[in-house]
């Protein structure tokens, strides 16, 4: 992203209330670096109001009630996804599909994922990411401490996609570094966009497996099924790349908070410890309550929201604030593993939502459960705390755990 595309304020339009304005930058939350959603959160929290526009990034509305996140994800035919980035000249310039597709073409995409990650395949798929989540534990389990993210958490997703894909076993290590600035900005790549880079390890295997198709998960995605047209190959990386990236910092980030949340609340991790069937259902809450995905909506027809005028051209922001809004979840900041299950826009809503969402849950549920059968008693390393970055995915970028390696069980595999 060119810096002078992000840093765009620009005027405010006559249809815009003064008193719907205000100074955010979705990229530079201020205290984000600590707590991803304490800004999103104080945002809700400030008015009665639930429609702000903001000048930064272009200009662009955000939506912070519960209800009308949900209604928004959902409303394909009103708001668009064929952009869902801010700014909007950054979002026409990364086009993914199926992710900025919408109905009707959307779902030739979506029933070849659907295709490919279905129960089933989940269910196969769990001997895997215990293997994997294991061995990341067991090689930091008796130093007494890890950078949780690079040393534990971003093997798993990886490795997933590797089996999912059937590659080489050792390929995960050509893919771009986790959390790398999608613009290449940070040195990495030689400046070349994050998306090209994974679009470019994407691509030989989808021209691979076009030739000699196997029983994977991109030779799913080339397959004629005879209902409708067969993808591309430009399609097929598209979707290759939506599947690897969707299943990469998004896993990675909503574990490292949870991971966070359970070194600071001993009495939530003893309760998971002593009773590992409350690990399902403690999950899908920590999930509500540490939501990290922000989108952009294009609005497509005139609206009304909050009894303000939306116009058609406009961009739209749905912040990770549906599972926080007292309004649909009572006291929404408490984690409480007893709390009656609800839905939320955790993983989205409508047409667009997150397709690996069970494959994520169970990663997630599993990195947990076999973390504490090993080391059941761990915190946050007070000299080095938790590191942070606000934008459309907020990512946590340094998790630093200790422990006493003596208070460790080796566990049988």
């Amino acid at each position: 992203m060119a810096h002078d595309i992000l840093a765009r304020r620009v005027e405010i339009p006559s249809h815009v209330p003064p008193e719907c304005v205000v100074d955010v930058d979705v990229y530079e939350m201020p205290g984000a670096d600590r707590d991803l959603l304490l800004p999103w959160k104080t945002l809700q929290d400030s008015s009665t109001r639930s429609l702000f526009w903001t000048p930064h990034n272009g200009g662009h509305w955000i939506v912070t009630r519960g209800r009308d996140i949900a209604r928004i994800y959902a409303d394909h035919e009103n708001f668009s996804s064929n952009i869902t980035i801010v700014p909007r000249e950054w979002g026409e310039q990364f086009p993914l599909r199926p992710t900025t597709v919408d109905p009707p073409e959307h779902r030739r995409f979506r029933q070849r994922i659907n295709a490919a990650l279905t129960p089933a395949v989940v269910r196969s798929l769990e001997p895997t990411i215990r293997r994997l989540t294991v061995n990341a534990i067991e090689g930091v389990r008796e130093s007494g401490q890890c950078e949780f993210i690079g040393e534990c958490a971003v093997a798993l997703p990886i490795g997933v996609f590797v089996h999912l894909a059937n590659l080489p076993s050792d390929i995960g290590s050509t893919l771009p570094r986790y959390a790398e600035e999608p613009n290449g900005d940070d040195g990495a790549g030689d400046g070349t966009p994050i998306m090209d880079r994974f679009a470019a390890f994407v691509r030989p295997w989808v021209l691979e497996r076009r030739e000699r198709p196997g029983d994977d998960l991109i030779s799913t995605l080339l397959v004629d099924a005879g209902v409708d047209r067969p993808l591309t190959d430009d399609e097929a990386v598209d979707v290759g790349v939506a599947l690897l990236t969707g299943g990469l910092d998004t896993v990675v980030s909503s574990l490292a908070l949870m991971m966070a949340f359970l070194a600071g609340h001993p009495t939530h991790r003893t309760r998971l410890v002593e009773d590992p069937n409350m690990i399902r259902p403690a999950v899908a809450e920590m999930l509500r309550r540490f939501p990290i995905m922000t989108k952009g909506r294009l609005v497509k027809r005139d609206q009304v929201i909050d009894g303000v005028a939306v116009k058609a051209g406009d961009m739209i922001v749905l912040p990770p604030l549906h599972g926080l809004d007292e309004r649909e979840f009572p006291n929404p900041l408490t984690v409480d593993f007893d709390r009656a299950q609800t839905p939320n826009s955790t993983f989205g809503n409508g047409v667009h939502r997150c397709p690996g969402a069970h494959l994520s849950q169970v990663e997630m549920e599993t990195v947990i459960r076999e973390w504490l059968a090993r080391i059941p008693d761990f915190g946050i390393d007070p000299a080095r705390p938790p590191k942070m970055r606000s934008g459309i995915l907020g990512t946590v970028l340094q998790l630093r755990l200790q422990w006493d390696p003596a208070a460790t069980n080796a566990v049988n595999s």
